[in-house]
């Protein structure tokens, strides 16, 4: 396969994602977290069939960074709300709280394993190495919440607590591959601290966000929108891959601050919303085709510890739930597990750290995101289910009740209103 034919299929799998993300499909339709993308990446990749090599994917490695940094930009500007409801702030901190624990658990647990195996890579790099296994392994996709909601009908305290964690936790990745990044600065930036480099990442975001919102006006115009939204967050991805900082996190930031300071956040965020799904289609199965099960010899060992911790990290956090959630304490274990299901967005911040870091640890983070999405998949969407259906959210036989706000439903409550 040539760069012009897996660039029409690219292309093609877009529209495809536009299909599955819109209303002319069943709302549930499909994988929560596209892990099927996933594996159609690995099969058409360089381990399985070869219709992607190697030499051909590394020219797709820009493709990567901007589909990654936009679904950023969009969990930025969605950040916040389920719909056209805001996140309770108890629920937003306890989201945000407990994915950086469980990241920080996650990328302890790889740092320890490491000096026990007492391998060649020095102080540095396992520290980039767990920090960036804890990076891909702390968010909870909000599409498993939906997804179950939507196809059972659950509606109630807890289902909303769920989505309103799911969400809040995406700020967790998003600033860790800002630390990342600044870790291992290029040579123009060598002068700074390291705090200073992760304001500089920050600092582009929340200033283009602003000369966004300048630029966008009082009087929303969607063609114009669009316009300012591209412009903008490309210039954003431009400068800090230029800089070496993380094109992931200052598109969140920029997202953030338009949400934050915009007076057309919700016209923003129904306008840029459907754009997800066509980014997050190729996106998944190019990740799926730079999966690299050759980068490190002790994988098996480093992945299996990552998920495993992940896993028990999310038990704990059930448990935690249980006490301050009264729904949650009809089955906590269950409930911690259902939110153990990483999305897209963590395989973006994977993609992102692959195309940065060598393969010892980009590599690694990007095998270990793939299989969090597999399991996460396997285990997450049951489990939850199983939780809202003890605490009384969803019935069987009963008829289905209208889900709960999304983007696409909020989006059809605009046009269908007089």
């Amino acid at each position: 396969m040539n760069a012009i034919a897996l660039l029409l299929g690219l292309l093609v799998l877009s529209y495809v994602g536009s299909i599955l993300a819109g209303n002319r499909t069943i709302r549930g339709f499909g994988l929560p977290s596209g892990a099927e993308y996933l594996l159609l990446g690995f099969v058409l990749g360089p381990h399985v069939l070869g219709v992607m090599n190697r030499s051909l994917l590394g020219a797709f490695e820009p493709v990567l960074i901007v589909g990654a940094a936009w679904l950023a930009l969009v969990a930025g500007i969605g950040y916040g709300r389920v719909g056209p409801r805001r996140v309770r702030l108890s629920h937003a901190l306890s989201g945000i709280v407990s994915a950086a624990l469980i990241g920080a658990g996650v990328g302890g647990a790889v740092y320890a394993t490491l000096g026990v195996l007492g391998t060649a890579l020095t102080a540095v790099e396992r520290a980039l190495l767990s920090g960036a296994a804890g990076a891909v392994c702390c968010e909870t996709t909000r599409h498993a919440v939906r997804w179950v909601a939507e196809r059972h009908g659950a509606k109630g305290p807890l289902s909303d607590a769920v989505a309103d964690l799911a969400r809040a936790s995406a700020l967790v990745p998003a600033a860790a591959l800002a630390v990342l990044f600044a870790a291992v600065p290029m040579p123009g930036l060598l002068g700074l601290t390291w705090a200073a480099r992760v304001g500089i990442t920050l600092g582009i975001g929340c200033l283009l966000g602003l000369v966004a919102t300048l630029l966008l006006g009082r009087e929303f115009r969607r063609d114009e929108s669009w316009g300012i939204l591209l412009g903008t967050s490309l210039l954003g991805m431009g400068v800090s891959e230029r800089l070496g900082l993380s094109a992931v996190a200052t598109t969140f930031a920029m997202g953030l601050t338009v949400a934050l300071v915009s007076a057309h956040r919700a016209e923003l965020k129904a306008m840029i919303a459907p754009t997800e799904g066509p980014v997050m289609v190729p996106l998944t199965v190019l990740a799926g085709a730079f999966v690299q099960l050759d980068v490190s010899p002790m994988l098996p060992l480093i992945l299996g510890v990552a998920i495993v911790s992940r896993f028990a990290l999310e038990l704990v956090r059930g448990l935690l739930l249980s006490r301050f959630l009264g729904p949650a304490r009809q089955a906590p274990v269950v409930l911690g597990l259902g939110l153990a299901s990483p999305g897209a967005f963590s395989l973006g911040c994977a993609v992102a750290i692959a195309t940065r870091f060598p393969e010892s640890i980009g590599g690694t983070a990007l095998v270990i995101a793939a299989a969090g999405v597999l399991a996460g998949e396997l285990v997450g969407p049951l489990s939850l289910r199983r939780a809202l259906e003890a605490s009384g959210e969803i019935v069987e036989g009963a008829s289905e009740t209208p889900p709960p706000p999304s983007f696409d439903y909020e989006k059809n409550e605009r046009r269908s209103a007089p």
